[in-house]
């Protein structure tokens, strides 16, 4: 009788599956490893594509390596049991990760995976980044700020104003400039030596994704249900547009030359762009971990990686891509 089931399901999910691989041309990964066995909070790749922080539901926060992909540490903000990490960031060079859940953050040195800070906040933290050699946090933050804190030393060095939720925040690798996707339908780009707010630009819906290249002249940044935009930061002038999608473009990420943009989006389509044109040049959709329980996957960060590039998904899976 199992049997027959499971071969009733099969009969049923495939004409599913044809239907939904006939919706675009995306390709399929050429890889998937489990990072994360019932899914994540939050996967964040390291600058170079060579490791990713996890954030799992059920099992705390880890660092991985990618190539072999192996557990490296275990990361939690408490002495015993497991931690929610909702949000993590790798400092430019690597040498330092930050992760935070609700309320606290804490900065771990990479080399020997021990926690060099701990530190409570006073509000909800939606996002973090690092500057050079992880000296301040950026924090998006649920009281209407983005907040530039001194991660070793303690103490707020900047309060960046907002009219919403920031949702999320990047800095440049120079530790200059940083970008801010707030609530109240703009993403800004400031001037962290000084605070002062170099551009605002206004989209039609919330702002989810507000990501800088590691230069700082270009950012990319998604509102829901819009078109992705690439701008040019010195004059805060709008580049490209690349296609709507559904829902909202969940993560970004520059090659190192400027010249391609990677993006994972909200129902598990990764996307490669050439920034001179906006013209897309390959697609992917991530695989569900149980299509019974749904067919798309949050995709929560990307990252290029050696020849191929990587994708993270919130069902704990990490995908390769050729």
């Amino acid at each position: 009788m199992i049997q027959r089931l499971q071969h009733v399901r099969a009969v049923l999910l495939f004409p599913l599956t044809l239907l939904l691989s006939g919706c675009d041309d995306a390709k399929a990964p050429a890889d998937v490893r489990e990072v994360s066995r019932q899914g994540a909070y939050s996967m964040n790749f390291s600058a170079n594509g060579h490791e990713l922080m996890v954030g799992s539901l059920h099992h705390g926060g880890s660092l991985w390596s990618i190539n072999p992909a192996e557990r490296l540490f275990d990361w939690n903000h408490k002495a015993e049991g497991y931690s929610n990490i909702t949000s993590s960031a790798f400092s430019p060079e690597g040498n330092f990760v930050a992760t935070t859940d609700n309320r606290t953050i804490v900065l771990w040195a990479r080399d020997s995976g021990e926690a060099v800070w701990f530190w409570n906040s006073p509000g909800d933290i939606e996002d973090i980044a690092l500057t050079s050699n992880g000296n301040y946090a950026l924090l998006a933050m649920a009281d209407y700020t983005a907040t530039l804190f001194d991660i070793k030393n303690g103490g707020i060095r900047l309060r960046l104003a907002h009219d919403g939720i920031v949702y999320d925040v990047s800095v440049s690798d120079n530790s200059l400039l940083a970008a801010s996707a707030s609530d109240d339908l703009n993403a800004r780009i400031w001037n962290l030596e000084n605070g002062k707010l170099l551009h605002q630009l206004k989209h039609n819906n919330q702002v989810k994704t507000a990501q800088l290249s590691a230069d700082g002249r270009l950012l990319f940044t998604s509102a829901l249900n819009e078109s992705g935009k690439i701008w040019d930061v010195a004059s805060g002038r709008l580049l490209q547009q690349i296609d709507r999608t559904r829902g909202h473009y969940s993560a970004a990420r520059f090659s190192a030359n400027n010249s391609q943009l990677l993006t994972g989006n909200s129902s598990g389509q990764i996307e490669l762009w050439n920034t001179a044109d906006g013209q897309r040049s390959h697609i992917w959709r991530a695989s569900p971990r149980d299509t019974w329980v749904s067919n798309n996957v949050l995709v929560e960060d990307v990252a290029f990686h050696n020849n191929e590039w990587l994708a993270a998904g919130s069902n704990g899976m990490l995908y390769f891509l050729r």
